[in-house]
């Protein structure tokens, strides 16, 4: 509330947006914006309904890249990914131009802003691996962003006690692919982790719990194209894959059984069929799975 120092504000200075105007608690629609303090007030009682206001107003034009970075009025965006979120800001290492005794005074200062608390230090540590991680998986960018969200929650819930940060990651980085469907097995995660495969599966079992989160189950068809890229196979094969797992669920004779096994088994036999042979052990070696279970989904899908 901003109802006492309303007298001081200059009225004419704020630009008031007729197309997007929005109503106070009080019920008014007299909308004001400072876009000199970034806030939207009510005229009528004085409440600060925002302050986090953008300015979209044009500046004067810039003719030199120097100009431009004198009249930027925004930083970098928010990121989850960064431990302050992109907030921070750092004293320069240029101290050339100062005396020796202000060049001692900045770099104490600059020594103690580079300390960090036990919070800073988990969520870089936490940040660092995920990003380290989704690069060597080559994941998409948001599942950089989402995992990372997830982790501050599970930070936030305190279920780091007892458990290593990495390993918390990992199973982050799973659960997040599950959730939004990008084909990559438990497994390739566990390979790139310092953490054991037990500690890691443990850890996404505390967290789907503790958070009560739920994952879609994982679909044949959506394994295809990451076997399928690994054994080079053309697209023509991977559709006639898909089409083969359509079938089977169709026909419900694969429920119950590991997709791996069924999206190995629908690209062998569609390579079987348009002569680009891939030998059993090359597509089990692809799929994560044993040659006999190859073999046993094949058989399955030949009696359709």
């Amino acid at each position: 509330m901003h109802s006492d120092s309303m007298t001081s504000y200059d009225y004419d200075d704020f630009t008031i947006d007729e197309a997007q105007v929005e109503a106070c608690e009080c019920g008014s629609t007299d909308i004001i914006k400072d876009y000199n303090r970034a806030e939207i007030i009510c005229r009528n009682c004085g409440l600060v309904i925002s302050d986090h206001l953008i300015d979209y107003r044009k500046d004067r034009r810039s003719f030199s890249s120097e100009e431009r970075n004198q009249r930027e009025h925004t930083g970098s965006p928010l990121t989850n990914l960064l431990p302050d979120m992109g907030l921070s800001t750092k004293i320069d290492n240029n101290l050339s131009n100062l005396s020796a005794k202000e060049k001692q005074k900045f770099a104490r200062l600059s020594k103690w802003q580079n300390r960090q608390t036990w919070h800073q230090k988990n969520l870089s540590i936490a940040m660092n691996e995920i990003r380290r991680i989704c690069s060597q998986l080559h994941l998409p960018e948001y599942i950089n962003e989402i995992t990372a969200t997830l982790y501050r929650k599970i930070y936030k819930q305190d279920l780091l006690k007892g458990r290593s940060i990495k390993s918390i990651v990992a199973a982050a980085i799973y659960i997040t692919c599950r959730q939004y469907k990008v084909p990559i097995s438990l497994k390739s995660i566990t390979s790139l982790s310092m953490e054991s495969d037990k500690t890691i599966r443990k850890a996404y079992r505390t967290i789907l719990q503790e958070l009560n989160i739920k994952v879609n189950g994982v679909e044949a068809s959506t394994l295809v194209t990451r076997i399928g890229g690994e054994l080079k196979i053309s697209n023509k094969i991977e559709q006639d894959a898909v089409e083969l797992i359509g079938k089977a669920k169709a026909n419900k004779i694969l429920v119950g059984k590991d997709p791996k096994g069924i999206a190995a088994a629908a690209i062998y036999l569609s390579c079987l069929r348009n002569g680009e042979r891939r030998s059993q052990t090359a597509v089990a070696k692809a799929a994560t799975i044993t040659e006999v279970t190859l073999r046993n989904r094949y058989k399955e899908l030949i009696n359709l």
